[in-house]
């Protein structure tokens, strides 16, 4: 597997909301608004070689969803929009939470709770690196998945009308959420990466990639003014 380390070596950092937070994206991935319209409340991006797609997403805090389950929730939230017709056609693995301030992340914000960094020091039970900064409480959980995207989607994120044989076909989803309850905010992060088929049984396929792990390690919100 690519290290992170690797990956951010061919990475930018990325100014988004307008610099209210900004994160370190692949060189290859191109802004979706600028080719098509995009919602305020997302930032889009995808590699169009490999038809991957980041999207980094500002939504109400949910108040009646837990910390345990909110990775699942999220995720079974993107099944409608991306057309799932048949629970067979989605998998999901819930990936341990980390509450900032406990013993696997004090360490990252010990030193500057209120104040982003440019790199990670810890990561999460998963081993997913843990972006600097978040004050308590924030947490932030983690999830891994497959979804089948079914016909009815007729153009990608950029627009383009997809042929018959590529309206149908699974994406592997890593899923990352902050949840910030002292800005009634969840920070929901996804990557969605085609994917052959679904895996069987292989644990490695309930870790996340190492470019997600790069992209997600190095969020830092720099105006904490954008969630009002």
């Amino acid at each position: 597997m690519t290290s992170t380390s690797a990956i951010n070596s061919h990475s930018t950092t990325r100014q988004l909301y307008g610099g209210a937070i900004a994160c370190r994206i692949p060189q290859e991935y191109a802004d979706v608004s600028d080719l098509v319209p995009v919602p305020s409340h997302q930032e889009c991006w995808q590699d169009t070689a490999s038809g991957a797609l980041l999207v980094i997403e500002i939504v109400d805090y949910e108040t009646n969803v837990s910390n345990e389950t909110a990775a699942q929730y999220f995720f079974r939230d993107l099944a409608e929009p991306n057309g799932i017709a048949s629970p067979h056609d989605i998998q999901f693995t819930t990936i341990p939470t980390t509450t900032v301030g406990s013993t696997a992340a004090s360490s990252a914000f010990r030193s500057s709770p209120s104040t982003p960094t440019t790199s990670s020091s810890s990561s999460s039970s998963s081993g997913t690196p843990l972006p600097l900064g978040l004050p308590p409480p924030a947490v932030l959980c983690f999830g891994k998945g497959f979804q089948k995207i079914v016909q009815g989607k007729e153009h990608d994120a950029l627009g383009n009308r997809r042929s018959a044989a590529a309206a149908a076909h699974w994406v592997a989803i890593d899923l990352g959420l902050i949840r910030l309850p002292n800005v009634s905010t969840d920070l929901l992060v996804t990557l969605s990466t085609p994917a052959d088929n679904i895996p069987q049984g292989n644990p490695s396929e309930s870790q996340h990639s190492s470019v997600f792990q790069a992209i997600f390690a190095s969020i830092q919100i720099r105006d904490w003014a954008l969630f009002g």
